[in-house]
Parts: C-alpha cells; sequence; structure tokens
C-alpha cells in the first residue's frame, strides 16, 4: 500500500473501529431482542456507508501506472508510442533512444553519435479525449549540431473504431518509418534513403483529420500545411518540411492512407499526398507537389519481408529553379523515385524455438533518383544510386536491439554501422 493511501484507510479504520462502542450496554434497563436487533441494522447500514466512502477515496487517489509496459502498435505509431491508447485515465511514459558508430570508406571519418533520445508523454483525459507527445533530444546536445524539438503533439477524440478525430502537429501518414521509427521497428541502423530523400522523414506538420478501422481496413486522413518549397534541393524534399514551427500556410495540402490489416502478420497499402509548396514566395509559383507510395510487409514463421516504392511529382520546377537560381546537376528534379525490398530471417526460430530473443541476418536493396525527370535538358546521373544493404539485428528482449549495417553504394563512400537502440 503506497503512504499517500494511509490517511484515508486510517480515517476509515478509525470509523470502523468507533462503530461498535455505540452498540455497547450503559447502565440503566436492557432493550429487548427487537431492540438489539433494530440498533444493528441501523449500525450495518452506517457501517456500509463508511465502507463506501473509504472504497471511494482510494479510488480517488488510487494513480495509473506512469510506464505502463510496451505493447502492440495502435493507429500506426510505434509500440511506445501507442502506451497512452492502453491507460484507463492519467499520465503515461514512454520512449526511446538509438546510437550509431559508422566507418566509411574513402578516408571519410569515422563518426560515433548518440543520433536521439525521446520522451513520450500522454494523457487520457476519459474514455473519449486523449493527448499524445513526442519530445526528441538529437546528437546529446543543444549545440550547433543538436536540438530539441516535438516530432509530434495532438488531441485525440475518441469516438468509435471506424471515425475518431485527431488536431495538432501530426506525423505525416506515409511509408513505413515516418510514423513508425522506433529503433525496434526496423531492421537496418540507418532508415532507408527512399524514406529520408522521397519520403522525408521525420515528417510532421500541424492539420487535423480523421482515422480509423473498418472492414478489415484501417485509415488516416489529415489537413496539413503544405510543404515550403523554399527548402526543396537536388538531393530531394527534406529541405520543404516545416516541422510545425512559425510554419508558412498560405498553401494546404491533403494526406492519406489506406491499410489492409486484417491478415496475420501482414500490412498492405498505399499513401498519398498532395497540395501546393509556393507559399506565395515571390517568383515560385504554386509548385503542386504530390507524393505517392505502396508498400508491403509480412512476417511469417521467422520471415520478414518488407518492400516500399515512392514517387513524388512537382508540377513547375522550371519557374522554380529559375526563381532559386539552379542549373545543370543542381536542379530540383519534376519526379522523385525510390524504392527498396527487404528480406530477413530469425535464426532463433530454427535453433530456439521457446527463446524470446531474436536473431535476423537481412539484406535490403535500394534504388533512387531525385533527378528521375527534369524539366529542362536530360536528367542528370548524379542522384542516381543503388544501394546494397547486408545486416544482422539481435534483440535479447523486445524492448532491446543491436544492429550492423553494410551499405554498398554505387556512387558515394560505402558505410559499415553498428547500432543500439531501446524502447520502454
Amino acid at each position: 500500500m503506497t503512504p499517500h493511501h494511509t490517511f484515508p484507510v486510517a480515517l476509515g479504520a478509525a470509523a470502523l473501529l468507533s462503530g461498535p462502542a455505540l452498540a455497547q450496554d450503559g447502565p440503566g434497563p436492557k432493550p429487548s431482542v427487537e431492540e438489539r436487533l433494530d440498533a444493528l441494522e441501523a449500525e450495518n447500514v452506517e457501517l456500509r456507508e463508511r465502507l463506501d466512502i473509504v472504497s471511494e477515496e482510494l479510488e480517488r487517489t488510487e494513480q495509473p501506472d506512469l510506464f505502463p509496459a510496451v505493447g502492440q502498435s495502435q493507429h500506426g505509431l510505434g509500440p511506445a508510442a501507442s502506451k497512452v491508447y492502453e491507460q484507463s485515465h492519467g499520465l503515461s511514459i514512454g520512449g526511446y533512444g538509438e546510437g550509431f558508430f559508422s566507418s566509411y570508406s574513402g578516408g571519410k571519418d569515422s563518426t560515433a553519435d548518440f543520433l536521439r533520445g525521446v520522451i513520450y508523454t500522454g494523457y487520457k483525459f476519459s474514455d473519449s479525449w486523449l493527448f499524445n507527445s513526442e519530445l526528441e533530444v538529437e546528437h546529446a546536445s543543444t549545440s550547433e549540431s543538436g536540438s530539441v524539438s516535438l516530432e509530434f503533439a495532438y488531441l485525440d477524440y475518441l469516438h468509435a473504431d471506424d471515425l475518431n478525430a485527431r488536431f495538432g502537429l501530426v506525423l505525416l501518414p506515409m511509408g513505413f518509418i515516418n510514423e513508425m521509427h522506433e529503433p525496434t521497428t526496423f531492421l537496418s541502423v540507418n532508415r532507408p534513403e527512399t524514406e529520408r530523400r522521397i519520403i522525408p522523414s521525420t515528417w510532421r506538420e500541424n492539420g487535423a483529420g480523421v482515422f480509423g478501422d473498418a472492414g478489415g481496413f484501417s485509415y488516416r486522413a489529415y489537413v496539413v500545411n503544405g510543404l515550403d518549397a523554399d527548402g526543396f534541393a537536388a538531393d530531394g524534399l527534406r529541405g520543404g518540411r516545416q516541422k510545425g514551427s512559425k510554419a508558412k500556410a498560405n498553401d494546404l495540402a491533403v494526406t492519406a492512407r489506406l491499410d489492409w490489416t486484417n491478415t496475420p502478420g501482414m500490412l498492405a497499402g498505399a499513401s498519398a499526398y498532395y497540395g501546393n509548396s509556393g507559399q506565395d514566395r515571390a517568383g515560385y509559383g504554386s509548385v503542386g507537389t504530390t507524393i505517392v507510395d505502396l508498400h508491403f510487409q509480412y512476417e511469417y514463421q521467422g520471415w520478414w519481408f518488407r518492400a516500399l516504392g515512392a514517387l513524388s511529382m512537382l508540377d513547375g520546377t522550371e519557374e522554380l529553379n529559375a526563381a532559386k537560381g539552379l542549373t545543370g546537376t543542381d536542379v530540383i528534379g519534376d519526379e522523385l523515385l525510390g524504392y527498396y525490398g527487404e528480406v530477413g530471417y530469425d535464426l532463433m526460430t530454427s535453433i530456439s524455438p521457446e527463446s524470446e530473443k531474436s536473431l535476423i541476418p537481412y539484406v535490403r536493396y535500394e534504388h533512387i533518383n531525385t533527378q528521375d525527370s527534369v524539366a529542362v535538358g536530360m536528367a542528370s546521373p548524379a542522384t542516381d544510386e543503388t544501394i546494397v544493404t547486408f545486416g544482422v539485428a539481435f534483440q535479447p528482449i523486445d524492448e532491446v536491439i543491436f544492429k550492423t549495417s553494410f551499405e554498398d553504394f554505387d556512387r558515394g563512400p560505402d558505410r559499415f554501422s553498428l547500432g543500439l537502440g531501446y524502447v520502454f
């Protein structure tokens, strides 16, 4: 029994002990049997009322578990980010972190980086309303190379399984990594380039929308502030994210996702984004921006399969490149393409089927071109890249993972990485 329960319990005990004293015999004539029975019945009623008061006080002071166990992913979020949905009421806390060591070919310096530490804070106000947030420290500091930022912070109104509403700083529901980026949810040390440069993960914007599950499908759809084309570059769209910080909202966008989730171990679906990105900047034009992806994942008897293809299409890039003064290999493409396929197998399913550990060697083939098509002239080969990744992911327990990756780039320096990650 926790200390904050001592006072109400002591009050209840004192109340209970004081009751029988009222029934003691005093001087004078002894009451009849009927009078004694009436007195006992009245005393029982009073005791029940006092017990109810003590019980209500205990319930009022009882606090939910601030650190519920990591469970299942919900509404597209990672398992640790989903903890608030398991709370009956009150506060929940979770988080994750990951650190890397990377060595490069070609004489580039090796690096060691505790890339991110994250705290999730959620609060369940009632059965219908909750708040959820992710606060991230990058590169272990807030110095020139590090930062502290909100990755998401939103309110949910939970109406029914098939229709709910979300308001705030939201993760766009695209690809695998953008919503579910906890290190235990993917095998490699580094995130796929397709989900960094074509889908600019981690990507969040201010907005509102709906989500739910119905007929074997899950869906999410939002209206958000659009990207800012001033940040677009030859190597991708990441610089166009506004991250919820004083975001220009002259141009809005819509995004939606639909997944089939009714087959055990399988996730298959598509997502899309459309909106203008010019944000009324002089000379930029509208810069209509469309991003679509198809994705598939299947886990079966130790096997892991994941595949994703993404295409970004920009309108008016000739005007945009002219306004930004970009020429030659520096131009922003009007089509950006990326895709990858990944396969792994958990050796522990054969070595020790009863073990809670997993040991998954994997391989991933990826191709990306952020200038697959350009408005003027021939597409530059400078950003046409094929990457083959080999590695092993080991989980001694579900909440901890150690990873290795060797990435063979056909143009850039190769990279060998060691990583660790945790969720709680």
